[in-house]
């Protein structure tokens, strides 16, 4: 993860919530996930009764398009909150956002 300079972790997840209301986790994104997540996700997706449309690949691992869900984001951000249901096991890829600096996202240090 890589945050702006001075930023800290408590206030970049306030301004997700309240500011940006998690934009990396809407639209038109596709989230990879390992064959261990893919069945992570899977169990998440059933506990909260969630639908899960996700394409799995021939190697266990799979992808989830926020489009093909409901709210167009992904099927485990709360759209009223803008919060993570499994933020304590979410996959590798949502927890080393952001990566770089990115147009938009005001954590990241995008000038």
């Amino acid at each position: 993860m890589q945050l702006a300079v001075g930023l800290t972790v408590e206030a970049a997840s306030r301004i997700c919530r309240h500011e940006c209301r998690a934009q990396c986790c809407r639209g038109p994104l596709v989230l990879s996930l390992d064959p261990a997540e893919v069945l992570r996700f899977r169990a998440h997706a059933a506990a909260f009764g969630v639908e899960l449309t996700l394409r799995e690949n021939g190697d266990g691992s799979g992808a989830v398009a926020f489009l093909e869900h409901e709210g167009d984001h992904c099927p485990m951000l709360d759209g009223a909150t803008s919060t993570c249901r499994i933020y304590e096991d979410r996959p590798h890829r949502c927890r080393e956002f952001p990566d770089r600096p990115r147009a938009g996202c005001a954590i990241s240090g995008w000038e």
